[in-house]
């Protein structure tokens, strides 16, 4: 039950609302929210509110859904501290992206995720084994690449 409720939190959106009195959750919000009932008076209207919408969210996924997302917990709950704060840094600053870099980002972890494993493995290898200043050179180029392609060529 702890892992349905955390996977919840992972589903959410930011809805501000009024506050939801218990009673007026349904059965199942409240069969998923149960661990939050002595609680739920004095959160937060907004967390109440994610937590509502993120119960609901819960019942609508298939089991294969629902794996998944406890699996993507559970790595979540794995993670110290410091990485799921360096993720939540990275997290916003990617959505603070003009969205044709976040489309091009996201272009090219698709493409990554489709190379086989061991070519996966290589390249995370080297770029780990590259210095921080070979890494703003090699995200520069990429930035760079990226901008050569939007511009028109002359002949």
């Amino acid at each position: 039950m702890k892992t349905t409720i955390l996977i919840i939190f992972n589903c959410l959106l930011v809805c501000p609302v009024l506050a939801l009195e218990w009673d007026s959750l349904d059965d199942q919000q409240k069969q998923v929210l149960q661990p939050f009932k002595n609680k739920w008076s004095t959160m937060a209207e907004q967390q109440q509110q994610k937590l509502a919408k993120g119960a609901a969210r819960w019942h609508q996924l298939n089991p294969q859904q629902r794996k998944r997302a406890a699996n993507r917990l559970k790595h979540w709950q794995s993670l110290s501290p410091q990485q799921r704060e360096k993720i939540r840094t990275r997290y916003q600053a990617f959505k603070n992206l003009p969205p044709q870099r976040r489309a091009h980002l996201l272009k090219l972890h698709q493409r990554f995720k489709q190379l086989p494993a061991d070519k996966r493995q290589q390249l995370k290898r080297q770029y780990q084994q590259m210095t921080p200043a070979e890494k703003r050179r090699f995200k520069q180029r990429q930035i760079q690449k990226q901008k050569n392609k939007k511009k028109p060529r002359r002949r």
